[in-house]
C-alpha cells in the first residue's frame, strides 16, 4: 500500500478538512503563519545585539553601496578590518540577506519592521514549501497540511525573526534558500526535468549567498541517488541534469566571491579562513558536547512533540512509502547535518542545525497522522487535543510572550533606543561624529540616524588630534554608569555634550 501514512485512506479522520477544499485550509494556515511572523517584526522595537543590530545597519548601508558591504560607512578612529564588531568593510556575512533587507527598506523606510519584513515573507513561504514536500513524500492532503502548521507555528523559526536568536535574519534567509532547493529536488524527483535541475542550482546558489557551502546539502542524496541509477539502469540524463545544477549554483553564487577577492582581497581571505576555522575550532567560543544539538530538540520541535520524530522511521519501514527515494533523501540530509555538526565540527550554535527542521516537522506529521488515526476510532475529541498540544508544544507562545514581560534589561534597552532613534535631532545639524554610546550599540546610533559616526565609549586621543586639525566637532552623551568621558575629550575645543542620560 502507498505512502506512509497510509495514502489518501485517512481521509475519514477529518469530517470538517472533508467538507473544507483543501487549498482553503493550506491558505489558512500560511495566512495564520504570515500574521504570527509580521506581529514578530513589531514584538520588539529595538535592535537586537547579536546579531541583529549588524546585519541591519550594514543592510542599511547596502541601500546606497549595495556591492560595498559597511559597518562604519565613514571611520573617523583607527580600527581592526578583521573586528567584524566595530571595522569599516564587511564581509563576515555573505549578503544576499541584507540586499533584500536593504530593498525592502528602499521601499517601506528605514525602521525594525522593513528591515525584519523579508524574513517574515521567506518564513511564511516556508510554509507552502513544507506543505508541497510533505504532500510529494506522503501523497496524503492531511499528513501535508499537519506538516505546515507545525512549520507554521515554529518558535524557533519566530524568534529568529524577532532578532532575539543570534544570526536571525541570515539564517531564515539561509533556512528558506536551503528549503527552496529540497523543495525543487522533490518536485525534480517526480518529474526529472531540466527545468527543475535549473531550479535546484538556482536554490543551492542562493544558499550559499546567504550562509556559504552547507547550502551544497541537497546535492548530496541527489548524487547518491545519480550514482544508484547509473549502475542499476545506466540512466545518463540526470547525470547531464546534475552537473547543469552545479553549474546554475556556481554561475549564482562565485561572481560575488570573485568580486569581494578582487576589492577586497585581503579582508575576503581573512574571512574566507574565519569561516574554515568553525569546523576544526571552538570559535567565540561557541563551545558544546555531543549532546549539544540533542539536548535543543525541545526548542526546534516541541518538548513532547519532538518524540514523535523518532516514530516516522518504524512507521516508514512497517508501511512502505510510495515515494521512497524522496524519504531517504530527506530522512538522509536530517541525520546527515544532526552528525555533521555533531561530531564533524568544532563550532556548536543553535541554528546550525535549524536548517533541517522543516524535514523534522514533515516527520512529525507523519507520526502525528498515525495516532490522529487511531485515536479516531475511539475519542475525536482526544484526537482534536491531541493536535492542538503538539502546536502548543511547539509555538511554545509563553516562551515568546513571558520571556519579554520578565526581562528586566527591556526596559532599558527601550529606554536607550527612543533616545538613539532622535540622537540627530539632539546634536547641532554640522555634527556627524557621536561617543560614548554603551558598549556595542554603536551601531543603533548609526542605523537610526542618517550620516553619522557613531562609537562606543569614546576614540583615542590621535584620532582626536586629527579631527581637531579639521575643526570637526563632536558629540557625546554624558556621563553615566562606568561611560566617564576623559579629559582628553572633555577638553576638545569642538565638543557638543548631550543632554541625555543613558542606562
Amino acid at each position: 500500500m502507498s505512502t506512509v501514512a497510509i495514502s489518501q485512506k485517512g481521509a475519514f479522520i477529518m469530517p470538517l478538512f472533508d467538507k473544507m477544499k483543501n487549498h482553503y485550509a493550506v491558505f489558512i494556515v500560511f495566512i495564520t503563519g504570515l500574521a504570527l511572523r509580521l506581529y514578530m517584526t513589531i514584538i520588539d522595537p529595538f535592535l537586537h545585539p547579536w546579531d541583529e543590530r549588524f546585519h541591519a545597519l550594514v543592510a542599511k548601508n547596502m541601500m546606497t553601496f549595495p556591492l560595498k558591504p559597511m559597518l562604519t560607512v565613514f571611520p573617523v578612529a583607527q580600527y581592526d578590518p578583521n573586528v567584524w564588531c566595530c571595522n569599516h568593510i564587511w564581509l563576515h556575512k555573505q549578503p544576499l540577506f541584507m540586499w533584500q533587507m536593504a530593498l525592502s527598506m528602499k521601499l517601506f523606510g528605514v525602521s525594525e519592521f522593513a528591515m525584519r519584513l523579508p524574513s517574515a515573507v521567506m518564513g511564511a513561504l516556508m510554509i507552502l514549501l513544507v506543505y508541497r514536500i510533505g504532500l510529494l513524500l506522503t501523497e496524503n492532503k492531511f499528513t501535508a497540511l499537519l506538516a505546515s502548521l507545525l512549520m507554521c507555528l515554529s518558535y524557533y523559526q519566530l524568534e529568529l525573526i524577532s532578532g532575539k536568536i543570534g544570526m536571525d535574519h541570515n539564517d531564515v534567509a539561509f533556512g528558506f534558500y536551503v528549503l527552496a532547493s529540497i523543495w525543487a529536488y522533490s518536485e525534480y524527483l517526480k518529474k526529472p526535468i531540466g527545468s527543475w535541475a535549473v531550479m535546484i542550482g538556482f536554490f543551492v546558489g542562493a544558499a550559499i549567498l546567504n550562509k556559504w557551502l552547507t547550502g551544497l546539502l541537497v546535492f548530496a542524496p541527489w548524487f547518491i541517488k545519480l550514482v544508484y541509477d547509473f549502475v542499476k539502469h545506466r540512466n545518463t540524463k540526470q547525470i547531464v541534469h546534475y552537473f547543469s545544477a552545479i553549474l546554475v549554483s556556481i554561475f549564482v553564487a562565485l561572481p560575488w566571491q570573485l568580486y569581494i577577492l578582487h576589492e577586497f582581497p585581503e579582508q575576503a581571505r581573512y574571512e574566507f579562513a574565519y569561516n574554515t576555522k568553525h569546523i576544526w575550532e571552538v570559535v567565540e567560543g561557541h563551545w558544546g558536547d555531543k549532546w549539544f544539538y540533542f539536548d535543543r530538540f525541545p526548542i526546534y520541535f516541541g518538548t513532547v512533540t519532538q518524540y514523535l520524530l523518532f516514530l516516522a522511521f518504524p512507521i516508514y519501514f512497517i508501511k512502505g512509502c510510495s515515494n521512497r527515494s524522496l524519504f531517504l533523501s530527506l530522512t538522509g540530509m536530517f541525520v546527515f547535518v544532526f552528525l555533521f555538526f555533531t561530531f564533524v565540527v568544532a563550532s556548536k550554535l543553535t541554528t546550525y542545525f535549524f536548517v533541517v527542521a522543516p524535514i523534522g516537522f514533515i516527520l512529525i506529521g507523519i507520526s502525528l497522522q498515525e495516532i490522529i488515526i487511531f485515536l479516531f476510532k475511539k475519542n475525536k475529541v482526544l484526537s482534536f487535543i491531541l493536535v492542538s498540544f503538539c502546536a502548543y508544544k511547539i509555538l511554545n507562545p509563553n516562551e515568546i510572550l513571558i520571556s519579554r514581560k520578565n526581562d528586566t534589561n527591556r526596559a532599558t534597552v527601550i529606554y536607550n533606543t527612543n533616545i538613539y532613534k532622535k540622537t540627530k535631532s539632539l546634536i547641532p545639524e554640522n555634527c556627524k561624529i557621536v561617543m560614548n554610546v554603551n558598549e556595542f550599540e554603536h551601531p543603533d546610533v548609526m542605523f537610526y540616524n542618517k550620516g553619522i559616526t557613531a562609537y562606543h565609549w569614546y576614540i583615542a586621543e590621535d584620532d582626536l588630534k586629527k579631527l581637531e586639525k579639521n575643526k570637526e566637532p563632536i558629540a557625546a552623551f554624558e556621563n553615566h554608569a562606568n561611560y566617564i568621558l576623559p579629559n582628553y575629550i572633555l577638553n576638545y575645543k569642538y565638543l557638543f555634550i548631550i543632554k541625555r542620560q543613558l542606562r
